[in-house]
């Protein structure tokens, strides 16, 4: 259909209307508990540790980050559910630990390589000021291209993850303008979250995470008739 981003965030309100309290409570749940397990880890680090200790840390880290990619896949299937006018839960926020994580885990990897393959010019030639936006434009693309690959996961338990990724660019083509104008019409209500000390977040990322999820059934051509 290629709605635009005016209607895509429309349809979101529409569905969050009534509907706040569980997407609500899954955001606070996927933040707060990386956070709790990440603590004891951060108390260890406020002086100088032993190289031993400093090396669990980082490792601690490095899972704690798939501890949050994995539940925010959780997060996706319950705004899916909601844009799809199915039943949702709290506890679907755990989804992706109950369904081949590993699927997600690798996606999300890939995608944090090609990020970060797409900065080594900034990383590589700091100075140089150029580099570093031309290394930010290809950061963005990057994220542009794959940003439906968790999506697509999601809807086709058989899917590989390279798959996705490669399914993701095809179906993004003359889309990522669209997405890349959504996420600049939230920066208004970010700048707000921040100023709120982040208790905006509870109302704003649920409209995003919700926006997106209608931006991702219109570009597969599944935005149900009852909501068009």
């Amino acid at each position: 259909m290629n709605l635009p981003c005016k209607e895509l965030k429309r349809i979101a309100r529409d569905n969050l209307n009534g509907n706040y309290k569980i997407p609500m409570g899954a955001f606070l749940a996927a933040t707060l508990i990386p956070l709790a397990v990440e603590l004891p880890f951060s108390m260890l680090q406020k002086d100088a540790q032993p190289l031993p200790v400093t090396i669990m840390f980082y490792v601690a880290e490095f899972l704690i980050t798939l501890l949050s990619m994995v539940l925010s896949v959780g997060i996706l299937q319950l705004h899916l559910s909601l844009a799809r006018k199915k039943e949702m839960t709290l506890g679907m926020v755990f989804y992706g630990f109950k369904n081949h994580p590993d699927r997600y885990i690798i996606a999300g990897l890939l995608l944090i390589i090609a990020t970060l393959i797409s900065c080594i010019p900034v990383i590589t030639i700091a100075v140089l000021v150029i580099l570093g936006i031309v290394s930010t434009i290809l950061a963005v693309f990057v994220q542009m291209w794959y940003a439906l690959a968790l999506y697509l996961l999601l809807d086709h338990p058989q899917m590989k993850a390279r798959e996705s990724l490669k399914i993701s660019r095809q179906i993004m083509k003359g889309n990522k303008g669209r997405l890349f104008y959504i996420y600049l019409s939230f920066i208004g209500l970010q700048i707000l979250c921040l100023l709120s000390l982040g208790i905006g977040s509870l109302w704003v990322y649920p409209y995003q995470s919700q926006t997106l999820v209608i931006f991702y059934l219109d570009v597969v051509g599944e935005i149900p008739s009852n909501i068009s």
